[in-house]
């Protein structure tokens, strides 16, 4: 699967994302966090929901944990970061 707006790429199967031409590299979770609000865009996903399917059932870490990523993964889109809209007291939607 392709998702492509304006000059943002992201191709969730060979792992890539591009930011207008020019391929960045992500950490692994946060190709994972991009890909999953991407397979759930424009649905509104719940914190709880997001550090499940993105962390695992397992995790017992801080949920800021998902904060910091979120930070992280929006410097790495740049002018693209506005995709990723923050729902305050729910979670997160992609609306690329």
């Amino acid at each position: 699967m392709v998702f492509e707006k304006d000059g943002f790429k992201a191709d969730l199967t060979a792992y890539k994302v591009f930011i207008d031409g020019e391929e960045v590299n992500l950490s692994p979770k946060e190709y994972d966090l991009l890909f999953f609000l991407i397979r759930n865009k424009n649905i509104a996903v719940p914190r709880e929901k997001i550090m499940t399917e993105v962390w695992g059932f397992n995790y017992y870490g801080d949920d800021r944990t998902l904060d910091t990523h979120m930070k992280l993964l929006r410097k790495s889109l740049g002018p693209y970061a506005q995709y990723i809209k923050t729902l305050r007291g729910l979670g997160y939607r992609f609306d690329g």
